[in-house]
């Protein structure tokens, strides 16, 4: 139990403020009567002290003495003036500071060494020399102004000297762009712009737009160069020397091989799944009205099976052409439609024709078999 030794504990039984006024009630006068005080001044009441005043004691004067049983706690130290130290005199003791120390300032000369060489390098190519063959010492300017003379001044050297002669471009009109006068594209945002093309520089969603397209581009050529070679072998092999020249555009496109969509179908799988993955990445980074759809194997061969028309008939005549020189024989370069021309004197008979008829026969006649 805490127990303040101002405030010592009551004794005796507690009482509440009724039984205090019951045993000792308030005596009220009802005579009235007023005080008369004497009025008192101003310079009075002034000069009246606040608190009761001792003779002699001057608060003001008051000086601090310390009791007998205190002690000092704060040592005092004897610290050598840094104008008094001796130079080359370390006053730390510790190894690792000390090398800390000699780091900064080896850093500090190769620092101040690099500055030199580099105004060095600078005066010597704009010939900032005095008589004597030694860089001329200057100081460097305190203000603006002085900052933009020195400027000047050292383009002005250079222009007399001839180092604005090589420069890209000197001499040929300056390449106006049609954004410049883009009333819809502030200044500052054409001259970043134009910064950012000239270095190559590109947001992520459009490098990742140029590898989509180059991706796409690659696929659909090996997928158009393959269907070009399976067509032009096929149509070579099953069709009849006379009527290859008869083979119209629309036949061609509308040539389909199973065999080969089912072989090349773990081909066309991967590329069109690698397609889709950049097409996720570049839908993620890309803003939302320039977003792309996904790529399907089918829609890829119907495009191919239309873009390729045009190669595979010249595929076809350019075979045609290599056929007729190997023989020695001219190929017909045009049949009437009023003359009923035999296909068996029109162009030479060979053994290989003979062995493409007997592989139609005996095609046809499983066919029937089955």
């Amino acid at each position: 139990m805490l127990v303040d030794k101002y405030k010592p504990m009551r004794s005796g039984p507690i009482r509440t403020a009724d039984m205090k006024l019951k045993e000792a009630p308030p005596t009220v006068h009802t005579d009235a009567y007023v005080i008369e005080r004497p009025a008192q001044a101003w310079q009075e009441l002034a000069n009246k002290p606040l608190l009761p005043s001792i003779d002699g004691h001057k608060p003001w004067h008051t000086t601090y003495k310390a009791p007998s049983h205190a002690s000092a706690s704060i040592k005092l130290g004897n610290f050598i003036p840094t104008s008094a130290r001796a130079p080359g005199v370390h006053t730390v003791v510790d190894e690792r500071t000390r090398k800390t120390e000699r780091e900064l300032a080896r850093r500090k000369s190769q620092a101040g060494r690099l500055t030199r060489a580099r105004e060095s390098t600078l005066d010597y190519r704009l010939g900032m020399k005095n008589g004597e063959g030694q860089h001329a010492a200057r100081r460097n300017p305190v203000s603006m102004r002085g900052w933009q003379a020195l400027i000047e001044d050292k383009i002005q050297k250079a222009r007399a000297a001839g180092h604005f002669d090589k420069i890209k471009g000197r001499g040929q009109p300056m390449v106006r762009l049609s954004d410049e006068y883009n009333p819809f594209i502030a200044r500052e945002e054409f001259l970043m712009n134009r910064i950012v093309q000239r270095n190559g520089a590109a947001p992520p969603w459009v490098e990742v737009q140029i590898e989509l397209e180059t991706a796409a581009n690659s696929f659909r050529d090996v997928l158009r160069q393959s269907w070009t070679r399976r067509a032009i072998r096929t149509l070579t092999i099953l069709q009849p020397a006379a009527m290859l020249p008869s083979l119209s555009l629309g036949s061609v496109t509308s040539l389909r091989d199973c065999e080969w969509e089912e072989r090349e179908r773990s081909y066309h799988d991967t590329a069109v799944a690698e397609l889709n993955s950049l097409v996720r990445k570049y839908n993620a980074l890309a803003p939302y009205s320039v977003r792309r759809p996904y790529y399907s194997r089918e829609a890829e061969l119907a495009k191919a099976y239309q873009d390729c028309g045009d190669d595979i008939l010249r595929g076809i005549s350019e075979r045609r052409r290599e056929i007729h020189s190997e023989s020695g024989a001219s190929p017909l370069s045009e049949v009437e439609s009023s003359v009923d021309v035999d296909t068996s004197t029109a162009y030479p008979l060979r053994f290989r024709d003979i062995i493409r008829r007997w592989f139609i026969k005996l095609r046809d006649r499983f066919i029937n078999v089955s």
